[in-house]
């Protein structure tokens, strides 16, 4: 996938996570590891508007966050795990 007006950025990765990201698009089918890497940092941005959203509840009732706990507003739950 091609992104329009994408913004170059270079980054140094460990080598363990330069093999998983290049394992990763392999595996998944994509087409770049820029992919992956926008799959995961769209991960991290689900995982923390959950954590907002579940804060926000806490300050303003705490037995509607009893509630949201663990519920993702439609979200795959996520621990980030799939993405160390």
């Amino acid at each position: 996938m091609t992104y329009q007006n994408a913004e170059r950025m270079t980054i140094s990765l460990p080598p363990d996570i330069a093999r998983y990201i290049k394992n990763y698009q392999q595996t998944h089918g994509l087409e770049s590891r820029s992919e992956a890497f926008v799959k995961a940092v769209q991960a991290l941005r689900e995982q923390e508007l959950a954590e907002q959203y579940t804060a926000l509840a806490r300050e303003n009732d705490p037995e509607r966050a009893l509630f949201l706990e663990g519920n993702t507003d439609g979200l795959e739950p996520s621990d980030g795990s799939e993405w160390l």
